[in-house]
């Protein structure tokens, strides 16, 4: 039974991912931004937008849940404020697109996968790479 139908983006949806407590969600889509919704009662929280292409994947940092982190076709991944809305960072450095994120357990770190068969580490901190890691063949 359909409980309640959001209406937001503008194109199809890339994927979506739920918070530690599942209160609220954040959605990604090929409009190129990613929206925070309260689960509860469907509102529209915050609209993430700033991304040049596709919204491929995001993840919170659990189990905080104050960040999110959505990474794009436009070859960046953006770390962002769920309490304010506001871009914290954006990580330059893939040469393709951003298709896997996550943050670590600690929501020290954020774990980028990319086309370009590298997987980078981004000190959220400090707002720029930890560390890069090749070797994947695709």
């Amino acid at each position: 039974m359909l409980v309640k139908k959001l209406k937001g983006h503008v194109l199809p949806l890339t994927n979506c991912c739920f918070n530690k407590n599942g209160d609220k969600f954040i959605t990604g889509s090929y409009d190129r931004t990613c929206k925070l919704w309260d689960t509860n009662t469907g509102n529209l929280v915050h609209s993430f937008e700033g991304h040049k292409n596709a919204v491929y994947c995001m993840g919170f940092n659990v189990p905080y849940g104050n960040k999110v982190c959505t990474g794009s076709f436009d070859e960046t991944a953006k770390v962002w404020d769920t309490v304010t809305g506001k871009l914290l960072s954006t990580y330059s450095g893939h040469t393709g697109e951003v298709v896997a994120i996550s943050f670590d357990p600690n929501g020290l770190l954020v774990a980028t996968g990319s086309m370009d068969c590298t997987a980078k580490l981004w000190d959220v901190e400090m707002g720029k790479i930890h560390s890069t890691l090749k070797g994947h063949e695709g």
